[in-house]
């Protein structure tokens, strides 16, 4: 067997493991549940948690896959986009306001975007592709993460952020803080032309599953489109966060939205 089709025999084989086991789980549980050598696992979770497609606990040192791996087959399962489910929302919240809908969870110091539906061409279509990336200290999607987390979390992330950037690309923490004050206090992310010149994006909160990472959805458009028609769209997002929230309340328990447990 070749060291590439090998490596693919693995992903299934991992993805399996955790189908069966249906929680997050160590490197060590996991290379010795599939009886892989340590070295070689680790580097394939890491290449996966880079990806997008597994998250990673740095204070329980666990793995678990994310949303993004579930949205692999989704098209498979005309069940999973019925009405309530986070993609036939994301379609509605198309339809209703013409702009491009994203579904976004950060990656390592990134905020990766795991789905995007295209808007209308004329004024809501943004230059996005499913797996594009945003920088986690310089975005309206990060900022709805960041705000999550408490001070001392924020300082290290800033601190190791910036370490690895050109000075004009660092953060500032005072500034970083009242973008997040701003951010908690409207219960939203707003940016303009940071990513797409001309284009910007409004990005909300989302409820989570259980053992996820926080998820954001956003509305992205031409500047224009957004100012002109913020507290309508405001209001779609807000919709949308409120009808996938019910949808995962009457879910199982171990399905359950996450997202206020993560509040601090």
């Amino acid at each position: 067997m070749t060291g590439s089709v090998k490596s693919a025999r693995r992903v299934v084989e991992v993805f399996e493991y955790f189908a069966q086991r249906r929680a997050p789980a160590t490197l060590t549980q996991i290379s010795g549940a599939l009886n892989y050598p340590g070295s070689s696992t680790f580097a394939l979770l890491n290449t996966l948690r880079d990806l997008g497609y597994l998250d990673y606990s740095l204070e329980e040192r666990t793995f678990v896959p994310t949303v993004r791996a579930a949205l692999l087959g989704i098209w498979v399962n005309d069940a999973l986009i019925s009405d309530g489910t986070i993609v036939r929302l994301m379609y509605d919240l198309r339809d209703e306001t013409s702009c491009t809908a994203v579904l976004g969870i950060q990656s390592s110091f990134q905020m990766q975007y795991i789905h995007v539906v295209k808007g209308d061409d004329a004024h809501g279509r943004t230059d996005v592709t499913t797996g594009a990336v945003r920088p986690l200290l310089r975005s309206a999607m990060g900022d709805v993460v960041l705000a999550l987390k408490s001070k001392s979390e924020l300082r290290a992330l800033v601190g190791r952020i910036n370490a690895e950037e050109t000075p004009s690309n660092q953060v500032k923490m005072t500034e970083l803080m009242t973008r997040l004050d701003q951010c908690r206090d409207q219960g939203y992310a707003w940016s303009e032309g940071k990513a797409t010149p001309g284009s910007g994006i409004i990005t909300m909160l989302l409820a989570a599953p259980a053992h996820q990472p926080p998820m954001v959805i956003g509305l992205g458009g031409k500047i224009s489109l957004l100012r002109a028609n913020r507290e309508k769209f405001i209001a779609a997002l807000r919709n949308v966060v409120r009808l996938h929230r019910a949808h995962m309340e009457a879910l199982p328990h171990k399905f359950a939205a996450a997202d206020v447990a993560r509040r601090r």
